[in-house]
């Protein structure tokens, strides 16, 4: 997580509504063949972070917890400022460290 979202300002991601209902997503459950890494251990069901247990469904549960938590509710309408209100761009967007690389921005290219 600290790579992706701290350390490369080029990454921009989101999860997936998936992640806050649907466990099956997280299961190779009907035994796809989807290769092997270079050390040679096969592809199979997405490796859970430790405190999901190996069970996708407490990982589910504790996002859509995360979701619902009041901290969420007391800050949604930073993450919309950020998204879709003033901070998207110029001085505001800059002060909340919230800048892409220029050529991203409509209208930056004709």
């Amino acid at each position: 997580w600290y790579t992706s979202a701290a350390g490369s300002t080029g990454s921009v991601m989101e999860l997936i509504p998936e992640f806050y209902y649907l466990p099956d997503f997280l299961v190779n459950s009907n035994k796809f063949n989807f290769g092997a890494r270079q050390a040679g251990e096969e592809i199979d069901d997405v490796i859970l972070p430790p405190w999901a247990k190996g069970d996708a469904k407490e990982f589910i549960k504790k996002h859509r917890q995360a979701l619902e938590s009041d901290y969420v509710s007391d800050h949604l309408h930073d993450w919309i400022d950020l998204i879709f209100g003033y901070k998207q761009q110029g001085k505001a967007a800059e002060e909340a460290l919230n800048v892409f690389y220029y050529l991203t921005y409509e209208g930056a290219v004709d």
